[in-house]
């Protein structure tokens, strides 16, 4: 994959402009100048060879082939998603991938699969061709999913069709949250694999399967930001090591009920809350007057894997449950990491433990997709001031103030006619989330955020954003904040230190 910056705005260039003759380093002045881009894209002579001789064929069926615009090498922001040649215009997209060497029909379909899946989104007719240069050959994707032998004077009636070309920022058309599904809130897409992983998900599937093949058990732990995909990931793994065998789904928290679809629809995947992980081996245990580990040996016998979502949810007891299994199989844990967080606010013991399984193998990911950057951005400065990174602007997010309980209750009446949701424990991604920040909370002399003890008088309002019975606290707050995707508000009641210290944020 390309090292790629953030360009103002990708403009598309001429294909015909890059192919005359200059060396290499006069070639990437030249697609700098053109393209718009803040930094020298690395070209590689195979690929300009390429990019000649496919020029060449077309100026053969065609006379302007200087009039042709592409989007050249262009990377979905997030995704890692690049693709060679795009001609984007009002009604259609034209899609050209240039290989060199030999490729199998195969891989070359399953490129151009995966194109016209990332491509869909903007809702054009696709075409999708892969010039080989080596061989001189032009194949396309059928609409039958097919790789079939494509002709010339088909190619170029497609790229002279009397339409516009795009002339706004690519950027804007691919937003990477549109590919990121949830296979808990959206099921359906998920069940009909109207996904793809990013490179780094494969990456990190690929050690994994790789591993579990090798020594066929093992503890592996992948962690990451909310939004970077991991759910999506965990839920992919479970698809590929059930084909044969069954396998078994721990979810943590409050998302029993998301997961009722997949449980109906998934026959060797077995759906288990953490809570029930525990019932069940307490259950055993006491009717069969055996040992934990005895239990959980017996209640785990028919899976040849255990899933693990959220894992930073686990109670020392649920994990250590876990850890007394004794059958050669695979843990597999997924967790948020929480680093802006002050320690005083997190039980560390769980992260620590995960860390110190037996040859764990650990991944971290970095890609965040589902969450807004700008949205994160003010989530992980209002929770950790001493790491504030700069940001020109927070216009999709409000904080406003409330002097008690009556006008946070109005505040927050108002925010939900404007299609907010209250913040709620088993809420996942939501487009538009309000939430309340009360008295409790303060900063500590390090600049984390933190949370005191609740009064009496403030419970009531609190407890219309919390599940019952339980209080607020900066580590609930920071999970419920990132299932916001596109705005957020937030309503401080009587707590203008806190307020003033935000404003400042903003």
């Amino acid at each position: 994959m390309r090292y790629r910056s953030r360009w103002k705005e990708m403009k598309s260039i001429s294909i015909y402009a890059i192919t005359r003759n200059q060396n290499i380093e006069q070639l990437q002045k030249l697609e700098r100048q053109l393209s718009g881009r803040d930094y020298f894209l690395k070209m590689r002579e195979w690929e300009l060879e390429s990019m000649k001789a496919l020029t060449a064929e077309l100026e053969s069926c065609m006379e302007d082939v200087y009039a042709l615009r592409f989007f050249y090498s262009f990377q979905i922001p997030r995704l890692g998603k690049e693709f060679d040649l795009l001609q984007i215009k009002e009604d259609q997209i034209v899609n050209i991938e240039l290989k060199s060497g030999v490729v199998s029909d195969e891989a070359i379909r399953r490129q151009l699969l995966q194109n016209r899946y990332y491509l869909s989104v903007l809702g054009r007719t696709i075409h999708s061709y892969t010039y080989i240069s080596s061989q001189n050959r032009l194949v396309r994707l059928t609409n039958h999913d097919h790789i079939a032998e494509a002709d010339w004077d088909e190619l170029c009636r497609a790229l002279k069709r009397e339409s516009p070309d795009y002339d706004g920022n690519i950027e804007e058309l691919f937003r990477a949250e549109l590919y990121l599904i949830s296979p808990l809130r959206e099921p359906e897409r998920f069940l009909q694999k109207e996904y793809f992983l990013t490179a780094q998900q494969r990456d990190i599937e690929r050690q994994i399967l790789k591993g579990i093949r090798a020594k066929h058990s093992d503890y592996y732990w992948f962690s990451g930001l909310p939004g970077t995909g991991k759910t999506l990931l965990l839920y992919d793994l479970a698809m590929k090591l059930s084909v044969r065998q069954r396998v078994c789904m721990i979810h943590c928290g409050e998302s029993g009920e998301d997961w009722r679809i997949l449980h109906k629809r998934l026959r060797r995947i077995d759906f288990l809350s953490d809570r029930q992980l525990s019932l069940q081996a307490a259950k055993q245990t006491m009717t069969e007057n055996v040992c934990a580990e005895e239990a959980f040996d017996t209640f785990l016998k028919p899976y040849s894997a255990i899933l693990v979502d959220e894992a930073h949810l686990l109670s020392v007891e649920q994990l250590k449950i876990l850890e007394e299994c004794k059958k050669q199989i695979p843990i597999i844990f997924s967790s948020d990491t929480e680093d802006m967080i002050s320690p005083e606010e997190l039980d560390r013991e769980i992260s620590q433990r995960l860390a110190s399984l037996p040859d764990v193998q650990s991944f971290h990911m970095t890609n965040r997709i589902r969450t807004n950057a700008e949205l994160s951005s003010f989530i992980q400065n209002m929770l950790d001031l001493s790491r504030r990174k700069g940001q020109k602007g927070y216009p999709n997010i409000e904080v406003v103030y409330a002097n008690d309980d009556i006008e946070a209750v109005c505040l927050m009446q108002g925010y939900a006619r404007r299609g907010y949701l209250y913040q709620n424990p088993a809420m996942r991604d939501v487009n538009r989330l309000v939430a309340v920040l009360d008295e409790q909370y303060y900063y500590d002399e390090d600049g984390y955020l933190r949370a005191g003890k609740i009064s009496e008088a403030s419970y009531e309002i609190t407890r219309i954003t919390m599940s019952e019975g339980r209080k607020s606290n900066v580590r609930l707050l920071f999970h419920q904040l990132n299932q916001a995707k596109e705005k957020l508000a937030i309503v401080i009641k009587d707590n203008p230190s806190v307020y003033d210290t935000i404003l400042d944020i903003l």
